[in-house]
């Protein structure tokens, strides 16, 4: 299965698992709670998704690599305690807490969060002394005499043999304790994702043209090669900084992340090409409407990788605006919130200057325990306010506050406009230069798929988009018909 299906696999497991009965007891006994093992080949994103399934589910999640555990670290240290059998008293030993387990209970207490997922990375890489306990944690949940609190499930992950050279087979008593599931690399489902998290449009445009460079493990006569969904989305991160510092992007870049040197340099290429067509294209230009005929022309004469880089080019600016529009959208929603709850005392005559930094040191608060998506809106909105700092007028500091709001509000509705506006010129240019062919039904299935644009739909609508989408669908039942009545030799 590949990454997709396998992080859902997870949620039904957990929430399976958690399911309690009139009495508040977990309904399936912890014997019977397999732990997942996800085997797959390395880079495929095991354990990102369990961050997110954690967070998706409002659970605590520990992670640990096994592969660095003794016998000692794992279970913990044998210590004497004094204990009485039959009016009699007795040395016995027993154990300290496992630094495993510690870390959950320690999760629950940051946290407050009483139930969630324990990860064990590289299970099948544990040494020798380590096997036989972790036998008993499979099935009992149990290292060195302490079990793991109620309501915490395990889910195990590890390489095949042939990537690893530390794994050891699991042997059948082991294998007979878990709940496998075998992953295999998966570009359509690690594009949704890249698509969610803001991976580079030129790496998703490059790998929309070649997918066979999108996982790449193998021996060759250059030794070994590795490109995997890890190394790509690494590279997105960097190209970013590079990017906003003006750095260099050369095939000795890319090479350090994609360790295969044909794709290194075909990507690298690509990227300076990607980058050329920004200019040549000017698409800003074409999101406001103007383009010539010796444009039109140009774009409908290109090849294949060039229309498909424009296509990108021109998603990659409209997705930006998106993001920026629901990003302020949620952080102004943030603000006016606190601005209601705290209105009584706002009112009132005050500084208004103390006021908002009292507000200020309550968002960055709020913002440390809030999920990964708030955090972001969290953030802008400490963006907006260094702002209202200059701009602090009114009788009470809620009307001064409100002043503000209102104002950058008005900003946001401008925005929102523009935005809408270029989504309309985008697909005006791509029919006036392919029609309703592929480059404008990949820009409509982008829409429609990518996370930032159906937030944005969503919110604010786009009467373009549904126009074009109608227009798609019905040309292509068109299509089919015309398709249909042709096999049947009629025409």
């Amino acid at each position: 299965m590949d990454i997709a299906s396998a992080k859902q696999q997870i949620k039904n497991t957990v929430q399976i698992y958690l399911q309690k009965d009139a009495l508040g007891r977990y309904r399936l006994p912890l014997v019977h709670q397999r732990p997942v093992f996800l085997q797959g080949a390395p880079g495929l994103g095991k354990t990102a998704i369990m961050q997110q399934i954690a967070d998706e589910m409002g659970l605590g999640l520990v992670s640990y690599s096994m592969t660095h555990h003794t016998r000692q670290s794992a279970i913990g240290l044998p210590v004497i305690v004094e204990k009485e059998y039959g009016d009699k008293t007795y040395s016995v030993s027993e154990y300290t807490m496992s630094e495993i387990i510690a870390s959950v209970y320690d999760c629950m207490r940051t946290t407050g969060r009483k139930e969630g997922i324990l990860f064990l990375d590289e299970i099948n890489c544990v040494s020798e002394t380590l096997s036989p306990a972790m036998l008993l944690f499979l099935q009992y949940k149990v290292f060195g005499g302490h079990q793991i609190p109620e309501g915490w499930v395990v889910v195990t992950a590890g390489n095949p043999p042939r990537f690893n050279k530390s794994v050891r087979e699991f042997d059948a008593a082991t294998r007979d304790r878990l709940k496998i599931l075998e992953i295999e690399p998966n570009y359509p489902a690690w594009k949704a994702y890249a698509l969610e998290h803001g991976v580079s449009r030129c790496i998703i445009s490059y790998l929309d043209i070649r997918q066979d460079d999108f996982y790449k493990v193998e021996t060759t006569v250059d030794g070994l090669t590795v490109v995997t969904p890890r190394a790509w989305e690494d590279l997105s991160e960097i190209l970013q900084f590079h990017e906003e510092l003006g750095l260099p992007v050369s095939e000795d870049l890319t090479t350090q992340y994609l360790q295969n040197k044909q794709v290194a340099r075909d990507f690298a290429i690509y990227y300076e090409l990607y980058q050329k067509y920004r200019q040549v294209y000017r698409v800003e230009e074409l999101l406001s409407g103007v383009w010539d005929d010796a444009t039109l022309e140009q774009a409908r004469t290109a090849k294949l990788d060039e229309r498909m880089s424009l296509v990108s080019l021109l998603l990659e600016a409209i997705f930006g605006g998106m993001e920026r529009c629901t990003t302020r959208h949620d952080a102004l929603a943030l603000a006016v919130n606190s601005l209601k709850a705290k209105k009584e005392a706002l009112s009132a005559p005050g500084d208004t200057a103390t006021a908002l930094a009292s507000l200020e040191d309550a968002w960055r608060a709020e913002a440390k325990t809030a999920p990964a998506m708030k955090q972001k809106a969290y953030l802008d909105l400490l963006a907006v306010s260094d702002g209202w700092h200059t701009h602090l007028e009114g009788s009470t500091p809620f009307e001064a506050l409100r002043s503000c709001y209102k104002s950058d509000v008005a900003v946001l509705q401008a925005e929102v406009t523009k935005v809408q506006e270029q989504i309309g010129q985008m697909l005006r240019f791509l029919e006036a230069a392919f029609g309703k062919g592929t480059e404008l039904s990949l820009a409509v299935n982008d829409l429609t798929v990518t996370p930032a644009a159906t937030a944005f739909i969503g919110q604010f609508l786009s009467k373009d988009y549904f126009q074009a989408s109608r227009s798609l669908l019905l040309h292509r039942q068109e299509e089919q018909l015309l398709k249909q009545i042709d096999l049947t030799g009629l025409v």
